[in-house]
């Protein structure tokens, strides 16, 4: 793959990010609602009871500029139905790391073969109230691979400008109401697609820490 960007574009800066080592990207990821980030991190939540898995955030050249792949997921999935998201899921017995969870099912998601994956490193963990332990993997796709997301998961597939995906300024937080009472959220918005929930806290947390560093 070619880097075409500039030593200051957002590509350049998530690459010297991860140059510096993992001890920097290994913070754990907090939730927007701090109610809720205590919740997580508290004895009601042991670690070991938590469900390990993986998401990768793909970053593509596209039409002249780097970006995030995204897809949108079907609505006869029972788990977030219609929701935007990352590739990812669970992790299995089989597989070795959290890296290999986040490329097989990439694979099965968007057809993104693993050979095309160069991985940059990984995030701190989010700690979900699904009972979930989600490890983001951050990978650069080799130019023009194709993807051919699966019709069974993915409802449309998009690519969101990494510049705007990497600029905290394009989050903002708002109130939801849910059965346990109000709660805050990050949430971006780009072509129409709305943005929220996990995977608006993965990428506001990946900006966060580019910017500080």
């Amino acid at each position: 793959m070619s880097l075409r960007e500039n030593a200051d574009s957002p590509l350049q800066s998530l690459l010297r990010y991860f140059a510096q080592g993992t001890g920097t990207a290994l913070k754990p990821i907090p939730h927007a609602d701090t109610r809720i980030d205590r919740l997580m991190h508290s004895d009601a939540f042991p670690a070991g009871s938590l469900r390990p898995a993986a998401v990768l955030i793909p970053i593509v050249h596209h039409e002249g500029r780097y970006a995030v792949v995204l897809t949108q997921r079907t609505e006869q999935l029972s788990s977030h139905p219609g929701q935007v998201s990352f590739p990812g899921g669970r992790r299995d017995a089989a597989d070795e790391s959290s890296i290999h969870t986040a490329l097989r099912e990439s694979q099965e998601e968007i057809g993104l073969p693993p050979c095309a994956v160069t991985v940059l490193g990984s995030l701190g963990d989010l700690l979900m109230s699904s009972g979930y332990c989600v490890t983001p993997i951050v990978g650069l796709i080799a130019d023009d691979t194709p993807l051919s997301p699966s019709p069974h998961e993915v409802a449309h597939l998009f690519r969101v400008p990494l510049q705007l995906a990497l600029n905290v300024s394009s989050f903002e937080r708002v109130q939801v109401s849910t059965p346990e009472g109000d709660r805050e959220l990050l949430q971006m918005h780009y072509d129409g697609y709305r943005i929220w929930g996990a995977t608006a806290t993965i990428l506001y947390h990946l900006a966060q820490e580019i910017a500080r560093h």
